[in-house]
């Protein structure tokens, strides 16, 4: 199967939907001021490792890319159905993995992501500090919390105290 291209008016579309301006983007997405710069006014090729980042950055952020059809051209959109992020998370525990919470529904939840989960996301040794695991977090977000909707689904995974228990099953990087 072939990857879908984002053309520039896409990125430019996505930064609108999230009101981040170019400089914001390229912060968020760990490039230069001028690589987005570049994308945007299509100096630099789609398919660069730049490019990727951009992307990624945007669909952490909620936005999905739409591809072009017969009826009409690519576009972009927020995501739907999708925890919202309440508190990031600001360690990593050694038990239970890292804690944040999100809003699901009109309710708040406490998430544990498994140990073994970020550092498999991270390709994390275990023996790095908490910074580096929640740079990890930064750089999933979109894909743990698309995670996290589908951990919501089977109250298995929820502890005694209402806490949900999230698993690398869940996350389709790992898959």
């Amino acid at each position: 199967m072939q990857k879908m291209i984002i053309i520039p008016a896409q990125i430019r579309a996505g930064r609108a939907l999230l009101d981040w301006s170019q400089d914001e983007l390229a912060k968020a997405a760990d490039v230069a001021l001028t690589s987005v710069r570049d994308l945007e006014s299509q100096k630099r090729a789609a398919d660069s490792g730049t490019a990727a980042a951009v992307r990624r950055t945007l669909e952490n952020a909620g936005i999905e890319f739409l591809p072009g059809t017969v009826e009409g051209g690519p576009g972009v959109r927020l995501i739907a159905n999708r925890p919202n992020l309440v508190r990031r998370p600001t360690t990593m525990t050694k038990w239970d993995g890292l804690p944040f919470t999100i809003e699901w529904q009109g309710k708040e939840v406490t998430v544990f992501l498994s140990r073994e989960a970020i550092e498999d996301l991270g390709r994390h040794s275990g023996t790095e500090d908490d910074a580096v695991y929640l740079k990890t977090f930064d750089k999933f977000r979109g894909s743990i919390l698309d995670g996290v909707r589908a951990a919501l689904a089977d109250p298995k995974n929820f502890d005694r105290q209402g806490n949900l228990r999230v698993t690398g099953a869940y996350l389709r990087e790992l898959a």
